[in-house]
């Protein structure tokens, strides 16, 4: 690389015809470029001298993929063009906030290890969302700039308080009519307390269903304690349930595609010693999607260091062992996507934001999505909420109350809103701002703030950043392979959606 960039030849490059861009050494013989406009494209070493010194010497074919993806200044009409795919890419700015997170309840039935809530006794009725708080909240919501958000109910079992599910539903449909909004709905829910009649419900209704399952059998019991029933067994029951009835619902098999369930897996140290295991679990039960996701340093999972825990590297083990198993079942006509990767595969390829709301510059607190508490406080997001359960209350934003309109426009101009979009914009961070990446990346504050105490990051100490990178890293090595690139492409061909993001417990 210090013989591609000698100064010699960083003084002939001509800024007149190449527009700004990232670039980084991806293998021996590839070098990766990217743009502000998520563009990439991977070049030889030669290829790269001749881009920065005398593009003239390139292919007519590499000229003509750098011009479309626009790494060259080489028509009158450049600005516009780039312009206009730079607020394509970016168009989630003009609404927010569009996810609303309601906290029907703490309590839960289940134990789990890792419970990021640190979840409640079901004896804590106290602890449930009452119909006036549900019904300031959604008043709240509805002054929202954005034409169409989604309302989750989750933590820790939302069916626990379904009486006040109902009445949101109903609530949030006759507000959206009457404003001319559209309303989604998502559940978070591990099944436990799901019913035929409860289950018709929400299918009329159209919310979606999300859960989490940690095969296996023994891994999921463990990880996810219940002691009523076999844990594991009811969650299959139910997934299997509410797949076969959106197949009898949905009016074409795309549809149905896009609305059948999936689950995601939390990793811990139980979880490592198999993957194989894990995915023809999934693969067995008709799933077609898995979400392989870290622990996060919130309630439960952070006491209990010794029985959950790994090291990054650990993960990124198993995340790879898990890719290349999950790309060989594709290669062999069996679709299965891996969620943490399409979130990343969307942006490199396709047009718009995939809006999974976390994974964003600046982050998705405060400004698309909020957190509404089962008490009527207001967090940022439903992290800095999870805080709020280990004593660290600094990220309330305010508190709902009779005048809605009021409640909204202080949330969303509070100092703590402010602190959030400074710090997780890459663009005046040092490291962030210089990477390749920069166009996919994301910083998470909360997890800063748990790891080193402040919100601002470290762009050597960040773990997170650690494994992003580590994840786009594989997925453009792996592109490379051109029978790679087109299962990767099958992973994102699916309709857009409101949110993408809809958290799973």
């Amino acid at each position: 690389m210090s013989k591609l960039l000698s100064k010699s030849l960083i003084e002939k490059l001509d800024t007149k015809k190449l527009w700004f861009f990232r670039f980084k050494k991806l293998d021996d013989e590839t070098i990766l470029i990217t743009n502000d406009i998520w563009a990439y494209s991977y070049l030889t070493n030669d290829e790269f001298k001749d881009f920065i010194v005398w593009w003239e010497t390139l292919s007519e074919e590499k000229k003509s993929e750098l011009s479309f993806k626009k790494f060259f200044k080489d028509t009158s009409y450049y600005e516009s063009d780039f312009k206009y795919e730079y607020g394509t890419k970016n168009s989630f700015l003009a609404f927010w906030p569009i996810l609303h997170i309601m906290i029907i309840t703490l309590r839960c039935n289940h134990k789990c290890k890792y419970c990021h809530a640190a979840a409640a006794p079901m004896t804590a009725k106290e602890l449930d969302m009452t119909e006036e708080i549900a019904k300031k909240t959604i008043d709240t919501m509805f002054f929202s700039t954005s034409p169409e958000i989604t309302i989750e109910f989750q933590w820790w079992e939302p069916l626990v308080n379904w009486s006040v599910i109902k009445y949101s539903v109903e609530y949030a449909n006759k507000k959206a009519k009457e404003l001319w909004k559209k309303v989604n709905f998502c559940l978070v829910t591990n099944l436990s307390l799901m019913t035929e009649d409860k289950l018709e419900y929400l299918l009329e209704n159209e919310v979606d269903i999300s859960t989490s399952l940690d095969w296996t059998e023994e891994v999921h019991n463990y990880n996810r304690t219940y002691k009523e029933w076999n844990s594991y067994e009811n969650v299959i029951k139910w997934i299997e349930k509410i797949n076969a009835r959106y197949k009898t619902i949905c009016s074409d098999m795309n549809l149905w595609f896009e609305k059948k369930m999936g689950a995601m897996l939390t990793v811990t140290k139980k979880t490592l010693e198999n993957y194989k295991e894990v995915i023809d679990c999934y693969i067995e039960n008709g799933m077609d999607w898995i979400f392989i996701r870290p622990l996060n340093p919130y309630g439960f999972a952070a006491a209990d260091l010794k029985k959950l825990w790994y090291t990054t590297e650990e993960f990124l083990d198993y995340y790879r062992k898990s890719m290349d198993y999950i790309i060989e079942v594709n290669k062999n006509w069996k679709l299965l996507r891996e969620h943490f990767s399409s979130i990343y595969l969307w942006k490199i390829m396709r047009p718009r934001d995939p809006n999974f709301l976390d994974d964003r510059s600046p982050c998705g607190a405060s400004i698309w999505q909020v957190a509404y508490n089962f008490d009527g406080k207001i967090y940022t997001c439903d992290e800095w909420r999870m805080l709020w359960r280990m004593w660290i209350d600094e990220f309330q934003i305010w508190e709902v109350w009779e005048n809605t309109q009021e409640v909204y426009e202080n949330m969303i101009t509070s100092d703590n809103t402010n602190i959030m979009v400074q710090s997780s914009t890459l663009d005046w961070m040092p490291g962030y701002n210089d990477s390749v990446y920069k166009p996919y990346i994301w910083l998470c504050p909360i997890h800063n703030f748990k790891h080193r105490d402040t919100v601002y990051p470290n762009y050597s100490l960040d773990p997170k950043k650690q494994i992003s990178y580590w994840v786009i890293d594989y997925l453009f090595k792996k592109m490379k392979d051109p029978e790679v690139k087109e299962i990767f492409k099958k992973w994102v061909r699916e309709p857009d959606r409101a949110v993408w993001k809809c958290d799973v417990i």
